[in-house]
């Protein structure tokens, strides 16, 4: 995960793929999930106000070789019709979105060449102003190129964060090598229908219209609102945001393992009832003890709403905030630590299809959810298809400059190593206490991996 400002692209000659239809966008009723509804809101609220945004998420891979234009062409065709993130999205209308389609076998990808680019940061600026270009238009507000080169070329591609997610990426990665393979030998590319995201949004609002303030649905909703500071968590550390405005972000990337020290530290998790997550929750819960008295770890934690196998098969943005609520025991250390970890974790899961902005608008009055909500995300994506390969393809996720009114946090496991990844508020406060807490956590973590002196 690289903020666009620090990525380093080879220079080389850039050709996009042009996406065009002879048809007109066609009205749909399916409304709007939750968080696509908040998304679009604040990147129209931005737009509105003239603030820099950057909604979008994009990634970038190597292929080897001048790449082939005519086979890249056929395999986005190929991708795009067959995907319903690629050929649907929402336009504002007054307060509501209005959904769109275009039919998908209208759609037609043309490689136009834009021209080389010998700097490195010619380049990069000229890519990130064509991405906010493009993703900030109500329409398919998408982005693919290549730029080619005589030994490796890059593949890039952007989209509205609305229509997309992690798991979402991985599946592009791999689909369209499998495509751009099977195009450069002329055989068939054999994959099963994809469903669409559209079904889900639909059970989504059907779901969230039956929800009541007792419901049971929303009982750890509730325990964790009722927790004594109550509504969101406070970070440990002084973040200089008292007021808890959206301001300009700062990025940090810390290593934390290597792959073996990953599966040892999830082999001491497993001893203590746990997995490599409630690890890791359980070394955040205890830096905040050390830092600051509180015995009660609340965080709320990404979970993919994919609930069925079939669905690993969806584009789009699939993705909730539940809520983790978990305290130390009387004497906490890494063991007792884990163990009431994973049971918090586990019962945050279990509410993976409650919305989090239906939550909050039935039980907390008067209550605003954060713009972009804080949060820590643990993602373990060595099983996603071609993780593999993700180092020899420099495979690599583009975000645009971040806001942030908190700490968010992205745990993510590859098979040679594991990442934190950290957006917060670009202040003095949390550039000096951020960091040294994170230390601490990566301390806990390494030292339960390694064997050696520093976990509790």
């Amino acid at each position: 995960m690289t903020q666009i400002v620090d990525w380093r692209p080879e220079p080389g000659e850039v050709t996009e793929f042009e996406l065009t239809t002879d048809r007109a966008p066609e009205p749909h009723d399916v409304p709007a999930s939750h968080f696509q509804r908040a998304h679009l809101q604040l990147a129209a609220a931005h737009r509105i106000a003239g603030r820099q945004q950057s909604p979008w998420v994009a990634m970038t891979f190597d292929l080897p070789g001048r790449a082939d234009l005519d086979a890249l062409t056929e395999a986005w065709q190929g991708l795009v019709r067959r995907h319903e993130a690629f050929h649907t999205w929402y336009a504002p209308d007054g307060d509501t979105f209005t959904g769109f389609r275009i039919p998908p076998d209208s759609l037609t990808v043309h490689p136009a060449r834009v021209g080389d680019f010998p700097d490195t940061a010619d380049l990069r600026a000229r890519l990130h102003r064509r991405i906010d270009e493009k993703t900030s238009v109500n329409g398919l507000g998408l982005l693919a190129g290549v730029i080619r080169r005589a030994t490796t070329s890059t593949v890039y591609f952007a989209i509205d964060h609305a229509y997309t997610d992690g798991h979402s990426l991985t599946l592009l990665f791999h689909e369209l090598r499998i495509r751009y393979r099977a195009a450069r030998s002329a055989t068939p590319v054999d994959l099963p229908p994809a469903p669409g995201y559209l079904d889900l949004n639909r059970r989504e609002h059907q779901r969230s219209a039956s929800l009541t303030k007792g419901a049971p649905e929303l009982a750890a909703w509730s325990e964790f609102l009722a927790v004594k500071d109550g509504g969101f968590p406070a970070f440990p550390v002084d973040l200089g945001n008292d007021a808890g405005e959206l301001l300009p972000a700062t990025r940090l990337e810390y290593p934390v393992f290597t792959g073996e020290e990953a599966r040892a530290f999830r082999a001491t998790c497993a001893r203590h009832g746990g997995g490599l997550a409630a690890g890791f929750f359980a070394a955040l819960a205890l830096a905040q003890e050390e830092f600051t008295g509180n015995d009660t770890y609340r965080v709320l934690t990404a979970v993919s709403t994919r609930a069925y196998p079939r669905l690993l098969r969806v584009h789009g943005w699939l993705v909730n905030l539940a809520p983790l609520l978990f305290r130390l025991p009387a004497s906490p250390d890494l063991a007792g630590a884990i163990a009431a970890a994973q049971q918090g974790f586990q019962r945050a899961r279990e509410g993976y299809d409650v919305p989090l902005h239906r939550a909050l608008d039935l039980l907390v009055e008067d209550g605003e959810t954060p713009a972009i909500p804080p949060m820590a995300s643990y993602v373990d994506g060595r099983s996603a298809p071609g993780a593999r390969d993700y180092l020899d393809a420099d495979a690599t996720v583009l975000t645009g400059p971040d806001n942030a009114s908190g700490v968010s946090l992205w745990l993510n496991w590859f098979p040679d190593r594991a990442d934190l990844v950290v957006s917060m508020p670009d202040t003095p406060q949390a550039a000096a206490g951020v960091p040294k807490y994170l230390d601490r956590v990566r301390e806990i973590m390494l030292s339960a991996a390694t064997g050696s002196h520093g976990a509790r």
